[in-house]
């Protein structure tokens, strides 16, 4: 698989986990357990970062508030045309498979870095 590729996937992946954070999964909520898991994860794309930084400035796991708080808080960073449809719409992951997505994200992210710090010596 080609670099771009790569990229592609996980962005893909980073938007899936996104949207569990901001909509739940179909049996239950992910938000306090994914929210510990990326807390420290280098999102590749920067709207997916602004966006995590966000969620995390919102003390509620409900969706609908969800929702309707996340245009001000943007707007407040100075980011006021952002289209967040995207991160809610339907994501098909069980508790155990968003879960597992975020892992899986946060273990290449620290792979890729000690591949990089590897070649720096």
């Amino acid at each position: 698989m080609d670099e771009l590729e790569t990229r592609r996937r996980i962005i893909e992946a980073e938007r899936n986990a996104l949207r569990a954070l901001c909509q739940d999964t179909c049996d239950g909520s992910v938000r306090a357990q994914g929210m510990r898991i990326l807390t420290s994860y280098p999102f590749v794309d920067a709207v997916h970062q602004l966006l995590f930084d966000t969620l995390r400035e919102i003390p509620s796991a409900d969706p609908e508030v969800i929702r309707a708080q996340l245009p001000t808080r943007l707007n407040n960073r100075g980011f006021p045309d952002l289209d967040m449809e995207t991160f809610f719409e339907a994501h098909g992951l069980s508790t155990a498979e968003a879960i597992a997505l975020m892992r899986n994200l946060c273990d290449r992210s620290s792979a890729a870095a000690r591949s990089t710090d590897a070649r720096a010596f």
